[in-house]
């Protein structure tokens, strides 16, 4: 359940919504429902009440989860989880009574510019440790550990506590079946903290899978950041810690159940040894002949220091690096499509070669051959076209992030795609260059990317990295942010990567070497209307951190939406109209009929008359 921020105002809710209690102010928000602060009226105590979502409530599987959730903290009863104190349902709306957690989540920990030092971070790994150890003992997985469900509870002295329960499973087969939800080669929980198993089918996932978790949280709290592609033990990142550490975080982070820790028990075993003990006894006075001994040591050490300028200024120096590196740690690191999509300072313009094609049904832009002349804006760093091969150039001034947008119209379309062969290259970079990295204790690590980019912020690409790591797949489409690694790493640092968004809202990653391509991960449905995700329709864009980036045989199609056009209506046969008749006073004439003449038939006389 994610926290509410400072600034958000409650919803409007009836104060006598559930029968006993008066709700108060809204704490926290999630996919189920959301998280209010009540006032329990028969004891007069705080307490916090989660209310399943009007929509949920409607849907018999969510209800049967929220049920799911309730039992599972029924179950359970420790310092370090969240307790549950009543559940029901009034009218139309199902609830939960917990108790009220009055700090913060250890994701604000994280984030927060005093994070926790080492001791408190080992102290509070191994709580969020034993509750899990507890919780498996009592047949109940967790399945969705993350900081921001592990809440502080200042009012018992800042210990943490496990919360939302919400896809739990349980391990007892008298579990009721209402109980056992999770279908088949389903994946269920926060990608970045799931174990691979419970990737592939989070039904077949079992206690093993809450260790794996276990492990992201303790690698994310000595380091600031997730532990993505080949993983540098903790202590190459935070000075001073035991070495031990890194043998427990590394075999929690096995990929596969049986390499891992077979129970909690065995990770608080080896983990317990290195936490240090925090003490509350008062420090004891120094008499005086201790502190004449401590002054003499102290004066002795200054003669010494005074003694050799140059040894002063060596551990001076140490102190410094060491500062620097201890605060630079402390900063999380942003995905590779983040650092390209922000905002630079304009580069200028490149003109490249290449073709655009255009048709009523398809647009297809090629970059590298072609007669056309194209135009790439340049952020961040300036750019090479050089033989059908676009690069970022370095510069001592250059920024170590770089962008290329093609300056394009016309682009809008139900379908679109943009794909290159992309190659990487560390390069040593200047002196003062090298010399900032290892202040900063920060590896060269060059990465090149694909991307469709949106408004502001809205973006989906496919990364290359130059170190060996997978190639990954990145999304920020608004709420829906995340990031996928693939299963392969670039041969040479050499690949084709793809992106690509059909007409149906399917949004795909591929990357290929030769004939063999591959999708990375799984496609995301954006629905049909996925240009919202974007926010508008998106363009190519090509990005480069650190090093040399080289592109060749760049690509950008669109499919636009065929034209109906409407048929024309064809009209019925004219008929004659007919005659009108004009009155008139005049009688109406006669009808004259033709005459016909009669024709008398001669009569012969007789040749001879009568004779009288």
């Amino acid at each position: 359940m994610d926290t509410a921020d400072a600034t958000l105002l409650a919803r409007p809710r009836a104060p006598d919504l559930i029968p006993g209690y008066r709700l108060e102010t809204l704490i926290g928000r999630g996919g189920m429902g959301e998280v209010y602060r009540a006032t329990q009226l028969s004891l007069g105590r705080t307490v916090a009440i989660k209310l399943l979502s009007t929509d949920l409530a409607k849907d018999d599987a969510s209800v049967a989860r929220f049920d799911k959730e309730a039992a599972a903290l029924a179950a359970l009863s420790h310092p370090n989880i969240v307790a549950i104190l009543d559940k029901g349902r009034a009218a139309e709306t199902y609830f939960l009574v917990m108790e009220h957690i009055d700090g913060c989540s250890l994701r604000q920990v994280m984030r927060s510019p005093t994070t926790l030092d080492t001791g408190a971070s080992l102290r509070a790994a191994i709580q969020i440790c034993r509750a899990m150890e507890y919780a498996h003992g009592r047949g109940v997985i967790h399945r969705d550990l993350k900081p921001e469900n592990i809440l502080f509870d200042e009012q018992a002295g800042g210990i943490p506590k496990v919360s939302d329960f919400g896809l739990a499973a349980f391990t007892d087969k008298d579990t009721p079946s209402r109980f056992h939800l999770t279908e088949s080669h389903m994946a269920m929980g926060t990608f970045a903290y799931m174990a691979p198993e419970q990737r592939v089918d989070a039904r077949k996932a079992d206690h093993r899978a809450d260790i794996y978790s276990l492990g992201v949280i303790l690698y994310e709290l000595l380091v600031g950041e997730l532990p993505i592609g080949s993983v540098e033990p903790p202590s190459r990142h935070r000075l001073g810690l035991d070495k031990q550490v890194d043998i427990v975080v590394a075999r929690c982070l096995k990929s596969t159940p049986e390499q891992r820790y077979q129970s909690a028990a065995e990770l608080i075993a080896d983990l317990e040894p290195v936490v240090p003990v925090s003490s509350t006894r008062p420090r004891r006075e120094m008499g005086w002949v201790e502190q004449l001994g401590l002054l003499g040591k102290r004066v002795l050490q200054t003669a010494t220091r005074a003694a050799s300028v140059a040894i002063v200024l060596a551990a001076l120096i140490v102190l410094g690096v060491s500062a620097i590196r201890a605060k630079s740690q402390r900063s999380i690191q942003k995905m590779a499509g983040e650092q390209i999509v922000a905002e630079f300072i304009t580069r200028g313009v490149a003109t490249a070669e290449g073709r655009q094609d255009g048709s009523e049904l398809r647009k297809t832009v090629t970059i590298g051959q072609g007669l056309d002349r194209i135009s790439m804006l340049a952020y961040g760093r300036a750019l090479q076209f050089d033989r059908g091969t676009l690069q970022f150039a370095v510069a001592p001034k250059d920024s170590p992030v770089g962008r290329a947008v093609p300056d394009l119209t016309d682009i809008e379309g139900r379908a679109v795609r943009a794909e290159a062969d992309v190659e990487t290259e560390a390069l040593a970079g200047t002196p003062w260059a090298r010399a900032k990295r290892f202040v900063l204790s920060e590896e060269a690590h060059p990465r090149a990317a694909v991307l469709l980019v949106g408004t502001p912020g809205r973006y989906a690409a496919v990364v290359l990295s130059g170190r060996g790591d997978p190639v990954s797949f990145e999304w920020a489409l608004g709420d829906r942010r995340g990031v996928t690694l693939g299963s392969f790493s670039a041969p040479n640092n050499r690949m084709r990567l793809e992106l690509s968004v059909d007409a149906d809202g399917e949004l795909r990653a591929y990357a290929s070497s030769g004939k063999d391509r591959r999708l990375i991960g799984e496609p995301m449905a954006l629905g049909s209307h996925w240009r919202k995700s974007f926010g508008e329709m998106p363009i190519s864009t090509l990005g480069c951190i650190e090093g040399a980036c080289r592109f060749r045989n760049i690509r950008y199609e669109v499919e636009r939406e065929p034209k109906v056009i409407p048929p024309v209506p064809q009209s019925p046969p004219r008929l004659p109209e007919p005659k009108k008749q004009v009155a008139s006073n005049r009688p109406a004439s006669k009808v004259t009929r033709p005459k016909h003449t009669a024709v008398k038939a001669k009569v012969k006389k007789p040749l001879h008359s009568k004779a009288r």
